[in-house]
């Protein structure tokens, strides 16, 4: 493959909409210290400008609760730490309005080990008061003019049974009695839903399509729509072992083409689109996301997809996420660009590199993304391996805790690069050899309790290596190089 770039090229001005959100488990883990730790790293080296995460209502956070009288009670105090902590690091709420306080629950059905309700509420006027209480309480808080910037997501995936018990005419109404609450203290506030996922995606497009005929059918205001694009069959796999297919190289391409054209041609055309999940997978303990494949992953899809949608939220920033309880292993396959340990992987410096480039394009293909910035070309090549045809249908069988690259397919590809009116170029590889965080365990033995000094070895190594640039180079399966040429 050969490529000619010229610094003088000129550029043309996109959104780097990927950098507009990242994700969270839930809102108790933010009140810890090493989360806040993290994500302070994540927004001084890559700078997200909205963050979403579940549980907000959850018991563990105090909010609601009910006197003997059964008149409702508010405590902020948690609220309020999260909160200030997130303003702290120029962070605003895509607020995930769940799960349900255990006193207005209809049953005691929980999921996850950290026990979100999923159910209706008992009383959906208590519903509002919480929501409207909510509202006025970030107001005093924060002021009318930050809290106009949030953005309030009605429930998460109502469409899965796990994640909303009650029927999908229980969610249009938990729907319209939430948009009526919080647009009766201000019109301007930004309200959407339905967060919707789904074994196929286009099944979760179809609960989609559905919600949107109920809001135009009742007036209701819809000032986004949210969805889960995950390029997998099936909505769930726990615990990462069990069957679990994907779909096509391009499926995101397809499904991010399918959600913009419902838009467009819905009584909503102006309404924004907020995908508030996205991976490789939507699996909390699939190995595959420790490995380098996520960094080549999402730089095909995101370059690829710029101005099809406002956002698209990665899950998550951190592996200190615990739905189905502490990983066991440092490398467990979380969702996390970095690991419980703060050691950044392959995914993270997928997304550093993309913030580094700045939102000037000069060029892009399916391996290749140009953008100048400060009067320099930034660089980005990739060699995008996807799966192996027979992992790909669900055969998990050569994937392992210790071996997890025998899953992809293997091609080399070559690059031939001419980068003309150039005083100094640097390069940067990220590989096997060069800054990968789970390969560098493996090598040092993979121990499950590292000592400090093995943490910071790890720490220190899992970047990717600074090489003498050369016009011919090659890349392994997932393997990237990012160039500074001034």
């Amino acid at each position: 493959m050969e490529y000619h770039f010229d610094i003088n090229s000129d550029a043309e001005k996109f959104e780097p909409y990927y950098l507009k959100c990242i994700c969270a488990g839930r809102a108790h883990e933010g009140l810890r210290a090493n989360w806040q730790k993290q994500l302070r790293t994540v927004q001084n080296e890559i700078g997200f400008e909205y963050i979403r995460f579940h549980g907000i209502f959850n018991d563990e956070m105090a909010i609601y609760s009910e006197d003997e009288n059964g008149n409702p009670k508010f405590f902020w105090r948690y609220f309020d730490e999260l909160f200030d902590f997130l303003k702290e690091v120029k962070l605003k709420p895509i607020f995930e309005l769940s799960f349900m306080p255990e006193a207005i629950a209809t049953n005691p059905h929980t999921l996850f080990w950290w026990k979100g309700n999923a159910c209706p509420p008992t009383d959906y006027d208590r519903w509002a008061q919480l929501i409207k209480a909510t509202v006025i309480h970030c107001i005093e808080r924060y002021g009318i003019d930050d809290v106009l910037e949030w953005k309030w997501e009605v429930w998460n995936e109502p469409n899965l049974d796990s994640f909303w018990t009650g029927t999908q005419e229980e969610y249009f109404r938990l729907y319209q009695v939430t948009v009526k609450a919080i647009k009766s203290v201000d019109k301007r506030f930004a309200v959407g839903g339905p967060s919707s996922s789904g074994a196929d995606f286009r099944d979760g497009l179809n609960y989609l399509r559905a919600f949107i005929d109920f809001c135009s059918a009742e007036k209701l205001p819809l000032d986004f729509v949210s969805a889960h694009p995950y390029p997998t069959y099936w909505p769930l796999d726990t615990a990462g072992n069990e069957q679990m297919g994907y779909m096509s190289k391009n499926c995101n391409m397809e499904h991010l083409d399918l959600i913009r054209d419902i838009i467009d041609h819905s009584p909503y055309p102006n309404a924004q689109i907020h995908l508030t999940e996205y991976n490789t997978s939507p699996s909390p303990r699939d190995l595959i996301h420790d490995t380098l494949f996520p960094a080549s992953f999402l730089l095909y899809n995101l370059t690829q997809n710029i101005g099809k949608v406002d956002s698209l939220g990665f899950w998550t920033f951190t592996d200190i996420f615990e739905e189905n309880g502490p990983g066991e292993s440092q490398f467990h396959g979380g969702f996390g660009l970095m690991n419980v340990l703060g050691i950044r992987k392959p995914s993270y410096f997928a997304y550093k590199f993309l913030a580094d480039m700045g939102s000037d394009l000069v060029y892009r293909d399916e391996n290749c993304f140009v953008t100048k910035k400060d009067g320099k070309l930034h660089i980005l090549f990739w060699n995008y391996c996807y799966y192996t045809d027979v992992f790909a249908k669900g055969d998990r069988s050569s994937l392992s805790l210790h071996n997890r690259d025998d899953v992809f397919e293997n091609k080399e590809l070559v690059f031939t690069v001419h980068i003309e009116n150039v005083k100094a170029i640097k390069a940067y590889k990220l590989g096997r050899d060069n800054g990968s965080a789970l390969h560098n365990w493996l090598r040092m033995g993979a121990p499950e309790n590292p000592t400090q000094e093995q943490i910071l070895e790890l720490i220190s190594k899992s970047v990717p290596s600074e090489i003498k640039f050369t016009n011919h180079f090659k890349l392994d399966s997932n393997e990237v190089v990012y160039i500074i040429a001034e």
